[in-house]
């Protein structure tokens, strides 16, 4: 056998590993050997204030190998909106006005069909205006992967955002915008670790990062996540990745239009315990956005919080 037909036999065993269960309305299980290490949570319920909040919009949770410890966080606790892996911006400009699909303030956004696949699922994604209409729609599909070690999960994302009709203009800025991965509200913040491909590298400041990553502790356990930006992603990405809480990711923005969509495509990468070496991240990012590109110098840096504002 020929070494591309085996590269593409391990990568089909690798892919029918992961498991796809959909519960209507409610979510969809993402299991590797009976164990639930990715789950969607797509439900709508709009019969309180409380049950609303909780779900107005659609995240992504990730588990241990395990299946045990949840690494990411859902509704409540510090920056209610912060949850999973998640996207959102803050300024979207359609129609002479302007929607803010991050806090979820005036709007939701509502799974209407998920569509199971190999390893992978898509969820067709409302954007709400002021009323329950859509003025945007998504297509927003992940896939599953066990990637080589020392990561155990691999996840990505692909999204295309698109107006109804018209013109829309994706923004926000990088605190409030964008991909973002939010680990657990029991994330302890005394250990967030970032780390940056380059030297001294400045991620208030530089644009368009290949990857980014943060090492956390969530129940005593320690965790690596990267998230790799793809070469096809807008130009200008910022990267926001210094929050003692671990709330890290990209944020692009653009331009929209039925016949042209906002497209996007990310990779997050697990991996159980530290890992500081830039090798790993930079070969997962070759492969990913196929290119080999030599491994970088590497930046590490402790989290960081915003000063505290003056009072008048």
């Amino acid at each position: 056998m020929k070494p591309t037909a085996l590269i593409l036999l391990a990568l089909s065993l690798n892919a029918a590993a992961f498991d796809i269960s959909v519960v209507e309305k409610d979510h969809v299980d993402v299991s590797a050997g009976g164990k639930v290490v990715a789950r969607l949570m797509m439900a709508n319920d709009l019969s309180t204030p409380e049950k609303h909040h909780e779900t107005y919009k659609p995240y992504l949770h990730v588990f241990d190998a395990a299946g045990a410890t949840r690494l990411t966080k859902g509704p409540g606790s510090n920056f209610t909106h912060h949850r999973g892996i998640f996207l959102g911006f803050s300024k979207i400009s359609y129609g002479g006005k302007s929607y803010d699909r991050w806090h979820m303030k005036g709007g939701d956004q509502v799974v209407t069909k998920v569509t199971p696949g190999d390893s992978s699922f898509t969820a067709s994604i409302d954007w709400q205006g002021d009323t329950k209409d859509a003025f945007l729609t998504e297509e927003r599909r992940f896939t599953f992967s066990a990637p080589a070690k020392p990561f155990y999960l691999g996840i990505d994302m692909t999204s295309a955002i698109k107006p109804v009709s018209g013109e829309a203009e994706m923004n926000g800025d990088p605190e409030h915008a964008g991909a973002q991965f939010r680990p657990s509200e029991k994330v302890d913040t005394k250990t967030t670790t970032y780390l940056f491909p380059g030297e001294n590298i400045d991620a208030h400041k530089v644009k368009d990062l290949p990857w980014s990553a943060e090492i956390f502790t969530v129940e005593g356990k320690t965790f690596t996540v990267v998230i790799l930006n793809h070469p096809d992603n807008p130009k200008e990405t910022s990267t926001s990745a210094y929050r003692d809480y671990g709330r890290f990711g990209m944020f692009p923005k653009g331009k929209a239009t039925a016949e042209s969509p906002f497209k996007l495509h990310y990779q997050w990468l697990v991996a159980e315990g530290e890992v500081r070496d830039a090798a790993d991240f930079q070969q997962a990012w070759n492969a990913f956005a196929g290119k080999n590109d030599p491994v970088p110098a590497l930046t590490v840096k402790g989290s960081e919080q915003p000063k505290p504002k003056k009072e008048k």
